[in-house]
């Protein structure tokens, strides 16, 4: 590796942890102003707010927008040499447009595999103590109902419940289907399912039972009868709030469990296992589109560069937002809902590079 790629890596990383930093100074006094009231009304001293809450939150912030920190960073440092003329120096000395991209990528995968493991392994983990402190000392929201449920028992039964109630652990509007040799065989419709804690078991309220035997049919209707299901109170909340918390090795084993449990609608959490890798992707097509923009040498500098840079952050974002909402509104998969943006800004930034000034 030559001196100058050495000088253009410290270059870039220095430049990115500097504005990391300043960015997170800003995201820290903006999230103390949202919430100066619940710490103030809350039990946490300063020092746990600090040491607890904060310290989770800063590498939560850093790798949720470390992309766009970088793209920053790229812009902001490249422009420096460009405005003084450094890199007519180094292409007039030999060294090659497509030659300059190299320390680029170097100093992109460094952060690219500090992302990868952040979003993959650490940050779940830090995120785990981010939310229980948020949850015991900040707010007092709690999870109340889980709506629409489906669940596959066996391979042979099936339960459906309108809504249930997480705190008492009852269903409402309850139906459960029986099948054999390729055929209902029994129906269980009910108003509630209700958890009976002492029994450790499920206890049905007004239920309507229909067994189908050859071409006969058997109704039995009652005001409570106790039930054996495979399913445990826990099973029946489909946590979206803990998908953050979960690495993904953990995050893709709850995928599993749900599907076979016969769950539908497992979007948001298909897309965040594929988002942790979509944005580690970014990285490199940021840092592309930000040197193929402020490596040229205009009139405005370095502000126009940044304006730039702002603009595609915003257009890179809007994107994502649009592209995750297809998938979890029309039929879009989480796969290409997560890496739609990563498919198109790197078109652009493929077409940036061909017109970049050489």
């Amino acid at each position: 590796m030559k001196k100058l790629d050495i000088y253009i890596i410290k270059k870039f990383l220095g430049t990115f942890f500097f504005i990391l930093m300043l960015l997170v100074v800003i995201s820290i006094v903006i999230d103390i102003t949202e919430k100066i009231d619940s710490f103030i009304a809350s039990d946490a001293s300063i020092w746990e707010i600090t040491s607890i809450y904060y310290a989770t939150f800063i590498p939560h912030i850093a790798t949720l927008l470390g992309a766009y920190f970088i793209l920053v960073a790229v812009v902001f440092f490249t422009s420096t040499l460009a405005s003084r003329s450094e890199i007519i120096a180094m292409t007039s000395g030999g060294v090659s447009f497509y030659r300059l991209m190299f320390p680029y990528f170097i100093a992109a995968s460094v952060l690219a595999v500090i992302m990868f493991f952040g979003n993959n392994y650490f940050i779940p983990e830090l995120n785990k103590t981010r939310i229980a402190f948020e949850k015991e000392q900040l707010t007092s929201w709690n999870p109340r109902y889980a709506l629409g449920i489906h669940r596959k028992l066996n391979d042979t039964s099936f339960i459906y419940l309108s809504n249930y109630h997480i705190k008492d652990s009852v269903g409402n509007r309850v139906s459960i289907e029986y099948y054999g040799d390729n055929k209902l065989q029994k129906k269980i419709l009910a108003d509630k399912l209700i958890w009976v804690e002492d029994n450790k078991g499920w206890m049905l309220e007004k239920y309507l039972m229909r067994k189908f035997e050859d071409e006969s049919e058997i109704v039995i209707r009652g005001k409570r009868m106790a039930i054996e299901l495979d399913i445990l109170p826990d099973d029946l909340e489909q946590k979206i709030y803990f998908k953050d918390q979960m690495t993904t090795p953990e995050l893709q084993e709850y995928i599993i469990e749900l599907k076979n449990a016969g769950v539908e609608g497992l979007d948001y959490f298909e897309l965040e296992k594929f988002r942790r890798t979509s944005s580690v992707f970014s990285i490199y097509i940021l840092t592309l589109m930000g040197f193929s923009i402020a490596s040229r040498k205009m009139r405005g500098g370095m502000g126009v560069h940044l304006v730039a840079a702002i603009i595609i952050g915003a257009l890179f974002e809007v994107t994502m937002k649009f592209s995750t909402t297809f998938t979890t509104n029309a039929d879009l998969s989480p796969f290409l809902g997560t890496w739609m943006p990563n498919i198109i800004f790197s078109i652009v930034a493929i077409f940036l590079v061909k017109t970049a000034q050489k």
